[in-house]
């Protein structure tokens, strides 16, 4: 289980009364996490099992990308740049032993998780609540390849670090004044 603390009601509330913007940047986050898949490849290009189940990740959310992709064409919300809220940078700069990446991706993979549970049970579009619920075993899944991979690696539990990744996250996907994005505002 990947540590992640609920968020906020505010969070929820206000996703509800931006959704258009928050399923733009849902179509940027899953862009984002196959780049960050390429990414960890590109580093651990001497690990073929790692390379094989990142790549089949970052394909998995390029699939994800262009869903969403059709969720806002069907709705006629244009796919355009979007301010970031700055929560990856945020906690990617975090990193500061080795493994730190990809306990961050997991943890980035479980607050999508957590999201697309409580947009499911309040989002009163049944299109996009069957997205969020389509979505949602692939996050998890996603959250504990990553912890795998960080264990296989490194020869060592991930709990310890992921709990003090997890704090962390928190603060950042709270700080104030933030946007209403997938992982911040609230």
């Amino acid at each position: 289980m990947i540590p992640i603390v609920p968020s906020q009601k505010s969070w929820v509330d206000g996703a509800l009364a931006a959704l258009p913007q928050v399923l733009v940047d849902h179509a940027h986050c899953e862009r984002k996490a196959a780049q960050t898949a390429l990414k960890l490849m590109g580093r651990n290009s001497d690990r073929p099992r790692l390379q094989a189940q990142l790549s089949r990740l970052a394909r998995e959310e390029l699939v994800h990308f262009e869903r969403v992709l059709r969720e806002l064409e069907a709705r006629d919300i244009a796919f355009s740049p979007q301010s970031s809220g700055g929560y990856a940078a945020a906690l990617f700069a975090e990193c500061k032993q080795p493994g730190d990446e990809l306990l961050c991706s997991a943890l980035i993979e479980a607050r999508s998780h957590e999201r697309f549970v409580r947009l499911a049970e309040v989002v009163p579009d049944p299109g996009l609540k069957a997205l969020y619920e389509d979505l949602l075993e692939a996050e998890e899944r996603h959250g504990v390849l990553y912890v795998d991979l960080f264990e296989e690696l490194h020869g060592k539990s991930a709990t310890e670090r992921i709990a003090v990744l997890a704090i962390i996250e928190d603060t950042i996907v709270n700080r104030p004044r933030q946007p209403i994005r997938m992982h911040s505002g609230g």
